[in-house]
């Protein structure tokens, strides 16, 4: 699977100081908006976690004064507690005193009146009256209880009816003297006209995008550790990689044989209906950069920009074998599709799986510059091929020029000897014939070898033009 990051805005516990005040105070950030910084304030849970925090370093300073620190904060959380809630309490206690008084003593009568019942019918009579006005006094005191939850319910209920916007506890960003992030210990940047707090949350992604197809991917040895487009599959083969979409993918395998890694690779084509299988096989460790490309035919430079002067080496779907690398730049190219230009860390002995898919072009004007740059391109590599084609036709004719040469040389001696002879005799005619036929055999040469220079300087000369 691939982590994938999404951003979500939250609230932050902060520790802040007013310009007017020297007591840090506690609170959540929610946001700064328009020069107003907005604040809520914690819960009870809230609080004790900042509370542990904040004891938990003062224990790392001093451990000795943890215990007393934790003392006086109690004692004075309960102050503060007494403080905020005696005067709400006041009434409620004294009247909670008035109708225990009143209940005991009813019961005390009750008590006495039970006593002098035995002896006196009267007293008995009296004695269940003040049973019924206790009863009475009960259910009184029940209501009013009832009555009195009821109340807090409703209040509760009203607190939280009360939209967020109304919680908030608003300041000017400038009647700050400081704001601290409790989460990072790190100064809250207040200089901002408007920010909020996010946090970064991890999503998984599939590693292909799904779809209808299945593959079976075998391999040689079995239980090879199984890749797709260079990511580990967590599966070993042979194996089903199932609801894959159709398409083009590069597989690769991987076992530990003589304490190295050996890898095979292949670039296939899934097909929706039809089975689809694929076998490979481990080869001997080798630096490899396997690019496969949507379209196929693509052009691929190594370390080197393509121009009109440099024809393309390969063309994928390829595997190249190369040095291990860093950051190697790899160009792709072809027409009607945008020029493409990756950098990846080629890795030693590893098949290094490139996937690609270039981006068609729908701009005719720029189609017909590719096509122009394809036929600059034709052409230059035309003229030198004319140019290295040239040098064969040169070389012959200089061969048969010294020929000729050797023959004109030759018959020019025969013509010495002739004119040597006192007599004519069967020698000297002998001389007159080889005279003649080395001169005709030499011009013979001599043609031809200005036949093929004429060739050669007419390649040599178109060549430079074209490819230059």
């Amino acid at each position: 699977m691939i982590l994938s990051v999404a951003v979500f805005a939250r609230d932050v516990p902060v520790r802040f100081v007013l310009l007017t005040d020297s007591v840090e105070q506690d609170a959540k950030f929610v946001k700064l908006e328009k020069d107003t910084v907005y604040l809520l304030p914690l819960d009870s849970a809230e609080k004790a976690e900042i509370q542990k925090a904040d004891e938990a370093l003062l224990d790392k300073i001093d451990p000795d004064s943890t215990a007393s620190d934790s003392v006086e904060h109690a004692a004075e959380e309960s102050s503060n507690y007494a403080v905020v809630n005696s005067a709400e309490a006041v009434e409620d206690s004294l009247a909670r005193l008035d109708s225990i008084a009143e209940a005991a003593r009813v019961a005390d009568s009750v008590a006495k009146a039970q006593a002098a019942a035995e002896n006196d019918f009267e007293t008995a009579l009296l004695a269940q009256e003040q049973q019924a006005e206790a009863d009475s006094l009960a259910k009184i005191q029940a209501e009013e209880d009832s009555i009195r939850a009821k109340e807090v319910q409703d209040s509760i209920a009203k607190e939280a009816a009360i939209p967020v916007e109304q919680k908030y506890i608003k300041y000017y960003k400038l009647d700050f003297k400081r704001m601290t992030n409790l989460e990072n210990k790190e100064p809250v940047n207040l200089s901002l006209s408007d920010f909020v707090y996010t946090e970064d949350e991890e999503e998984y992604e599939p590693l292909y995008p799904e779809g209808g197809a299945n593959i079976l991917v075998s391999s040689y040895p079995d239980s090879c550790e199984l890749f797709i487009n260079g990511e580990p599959l967590e599966m070993f083969a042979p194996d089903t990689v199932q609801k894959i979409k159709p398409g083009k993918y590069t597989f690769s395998v991987k076992k530990r044989l003589k304490d190295v890694d050996w890898w095979g690779s292949k670039t296939v084509k899934i097909n929706a209906d039809s089975l689809n299988k694929v076998h490979i096989a481990v080869e001997r460790p080798t630096t490899k950069l396997t690019v496969a490309t949507i379209p196929d035919g693509v052009e691929v430079y190594i370390d080197e920009q393509p121009t009109e002067s440099v024809m393309p080496k390969y063309l994928t779907d390829v595997a190249i074998e190369t040095e291990p690398s860093v950051a190697k730049t790899v160009y792709m190219r072809k027409i009607g599709y945008l020029d493409t230009a990756v950098t990846v860390e080629v890795r030693a002995f590893m098949p290094n799986p490139i996937y690609v898919e270039l981006e068609a072009v729908d701009n005719s004007s720029v189609v017909e510059m590719q096509r122009e740059y394809e036929r600059e391109r034709s052409r230059r590599y035309i003229g030198r091929g004319l140019l290295w084609s040239s040098i064969v036709p040169i070389i012959a004719g200089g061969v048969f020029w010294y020929l000729a040469e050797s023959d004109w040389s030759e018959a020019a001696d025969k013509k010495t000897a002739y004119e040597k002879s006192a007599f004519e005799s069967a020698d000297t005619q002998k001389l007159v014939k080889q005279n003649k036929d080395l001169n005709d055999s030499g011009d013979t040469k001599g043609i031809v070898a200005l036949g093929f220079g004429v060739l050669g300087v007419g390649l040599f000369v178109t060549g430079f033009v074209l490819a230059f």
